[in-house]
C-alpha cells in the first residue's frame, strides 16, 4: 500500500513499502523450510528404531570415523519405544535427514541404500559451538552414534551427481599417487576443496597466518578456473559462444563434484557472471554479481543467513574487497604512483591491499567464532597468492596426465611439488614467528559497533569522493 500510493511521489516512502514486503516474503520463506516437514526427529530419545534410508552426500571421512548424511525413506518401529502397540516392529513412512557417525569400515558411498538400527539422539552444543544450530542448516536433527549398519542396495543416488563424485574420487586417487604428502593434501585442496587430508598441524599453520581461503574454493580459486577455461578454448579457436556455454557447464559440474557449499556457490554464481560480462560486453559489477549470489542460496535456504559462518565469512571478506579496497588503494597507492610506478611493486601492493581488506572486513567474525587474529597474514598472502595459479595449473596437468599414464602424471608432478612444497614452508616458517596470531575474544555488541563505525567509514570517504568529483566537473 506504501509504495502503491506513494510512487512517484515519495521515494524513500516507496523503498520503505518494497522493503516491507521483502521482509515478509522472506518470513514466508523460512516458514517453507522450516523444520516441521523433518518426521524424523520426534523419535529423538525414544530407544533403539530401525531406518531406512539412502546416503545423500559424499562421506565424510575423519581419522578415527566416517559420518554419513542420510535421507530416511522408512522407520521400523518397535515395542519399546510405543508400548500400547502391538507387539513386533511397525513400518511407517520416513521423512528427514539424519547423520550417521559409524565405523570406518565397511565404507558406504553416494546412492548406497542402507539399513540404521539404533538410537536417535539430539544434536548437543556447547558454550563455544552450536552444534544443533550447524546441523539444521543442512535440515538434520537427529545423530545416531555407531549404529549397526546393512547395505539393501546400491545407486539409488542422483545418476549425474554419482558421476561427479566417481570423477572427484578418481582426480584424488590419481593426486594421491603423483604426491606425496602434505603436498598432495595441499593440491587437493586447492583444486578440490577438500582439507580433510591436512594434518592438524599443517590447519593450525593455516589458520595462524590467514591463509586458509586459499584451501577453501573461494572466489579466488574459481575465477582462476573461469578464465583458464575460457583461455583454453580461444587457444583451440572455439566459437566465443560455445566457449562461454561449455565453460559455464563445467564450472556448474565442477560446483556439484565438491559439494555445493554456500562458500563455493557464491563463487561460482560470481566466476560465471565475470564470463557473462566479458560475453556480452557490459562492465563486471562485482555488488550485482555478489547480492545475486546472496538471493540465490538464501532463497534455496534461508538457515545460511545466520548459521553458516562459512556463508557470512565468503559474503564478509568480499564484501571488504568492494568497498575497503578504493579506500586502502587511496591511501597505499597514489595516482601518480599507478600511473608511474613500477608493476611488480604494484602487483604486490594490491595483494597487500586485497588481503587487508578481507582481513578488516572479517575480523568480528573470526574474534567473535575463533578467538584468533593473524597478526601475519599480509606477509603470508604476499609471498603465496603470486604462486598459487601456477601451482594449481600445474596440479592439474599433472593429475590429468595421472588418470592417463601415471608415469608421465608423476614427472609433471615434480613442477608442481616445487610450488606446493615452497608454499607450505613459507606458511609453516610465518606460523612459528611469536605474536604470528593473537587470541582474544569479542562479544556480538562489540561486533556490532566494530561493523557500525566501518559503515560510516566507508560512507564517509565515497561521499568525500562524490563530492570531488562533482567539483571537478563544475
Amino acid at each position: 500500500m506504501l509504495a502503491v500510493i506513494f510512487w512517484g511521489r515519495e521515494q524513500k516512502i516507496v523503498i520503505a513499502g518494497f522493503c516491507l514486503m521483502l521482509i515478509v516474503g522472506g518470513a514466508w520463506r523460512y516458514i517453507l523450510v522450516s523444520d516441521t516437514n523433518n518426521l524424523v526427529k520426534q523419535f529423538n530419545e525414544k530407544g533403539k528404531i530401525s531406518l531406512v534410508g539412502v546416503v545423500a552426500e559424499e562421506p565424510d571421512v575423519r581419522s578415527d570415523n566416517v559420518k554419513y548424511a542420510v535421507n530416511v525413506t522408512e522407520i521400523k518401529l518397535f515395542d519399546s519405544i510405543y508400548p500400547e502397540r502391538s507387539r513386533g516392529a511397525q513400518r511407517t513412512s520416513g521423512r528427514g535427514k539424519i547423520l550417521v557417525v559409524a565405523k570406518k569400515y565397511p565404507m558406504y558411498q553416494y546412492g548406497d541404500k542402507i539399513e540404521i538400527n539404533g538410537k536417535l539422539n539430539t544434536p548437543k552444543s556447547s558454550e563455544d559451538f552450536d552444534y544443533q544450530k550447524y546441523l539444521a542448516k543442512d535440515d538434520i536433527y537427529s545423530l545416531v552414534y555407531f549404529p549397526e549398519i546393512k547395505l539393501l542396495a546400491a545407486g539409488q543416488g542422483n545418476w549425474l551427481m554419482g558421476k561427479l563424485l566417481f570423477v572427484k574420487n578418481k582426480f584424488k586417487y590419481s593426486i594421491s599417487q603423483i604426491l606425496i604428502e602434505p603436498q598432495g593434501a595441499f593440491l587437493a585442496g586447492l583444486l578440490l576443496g577438500e582439507k580433510r587430508g591436512l594434518s592438524a598441524d599443517l590447519t593450525a599453520d593455516f589458520s595462524r597466518t590467514g591463509t586458509t581461503h586459499i584451501i577453501a574454493l573461494s572466489g579466488y580459486n574459481i575465477t582462476i578456473i573461469a578464465v583458464a577455461l575460457m583461455s583454453f578454448f580461444n587457444f583451440f579457436m572455439v566459437r566465443r559462444r560455445l566457449s562461454f556455454i561449455i565453460s559455464v557447464m563445467a564450472i556448474c559440474l565442477f560446483v556439484l563434484m565438491t559439494g555445493a557449499s554456500s562458500s563455493v556457490v557464491r563463487a561460482a554464481t560470481m566466476g560465471i557472471l565475470v564470463l557473462l560480462a566479458q560475453q556480452v560486453g557490459r562492465l563486471y559489477q562485482i555488488q550485482n554479481a555478489l547480492v545475486l549470489a546472496g538471493v540465490i542460496m538464501i532463497y534455496l535456504n534461508p538457515r545460511v543467513l545466520v548459521w553458516d559462518l562459512g556463508f557470512q565469512l565468503s559474503f564478509a571478506a568480499t564484501l571488504g574487497l568492494v568497498y575497503l579496497s578504493p579506500i586502502l588503494q587511496n591511501w597505499i597507492i597514489g595516482e601518480e604512483e599507478r600511473e608511474k610506478g613500477n608493476k611488480k611493486i604494484l602487483g604486490i601492493k594490491e595483494i597487500l591491499i586485497m588481503t587487508l581488506s578481507a582481513q578488516i572486513a572479517v575480523l568480528p567474525l573470526l574474534v567473535i567464532n575463533f578467538g584468533q587474529l593473524s597478526l601475519i597474514a599480509p606477509l603470508a598472502n604476499i609471498l603465496v597468492l603470486p604462486v598459487i595459479p601456477l601451482t594449481m595449473l600445474a596440479g592439474f596437468l599433472a593429475a590429468l596426465a595421472g588418470l592417463i599414464f601415471l608415469p608421465l602424471g608423476q614427472i609433471l608432478g615434480w613442477v608442481a611439488w616445487l610450488f606446493l612444497s615452497y608454499e607450505i614452508k613459507i606458511i609453516e616458517l610465518l606460523a612459528k614467528i611469536p605474536l604470528a596470531a593473537v587470541n582474544f575474544k569479542w562479544s556480538w555488541l562489540g561486533g556490532g559497533i566494530y561493523y557500525a563505525i566501518l559503515i560510516w567509514l566507508v560512507w564517509r570517504f565515497n561521499h568525500k569522493q562524490k563530492t570531488l568529483i562533482e567539483r571537478i566537473r563544475v
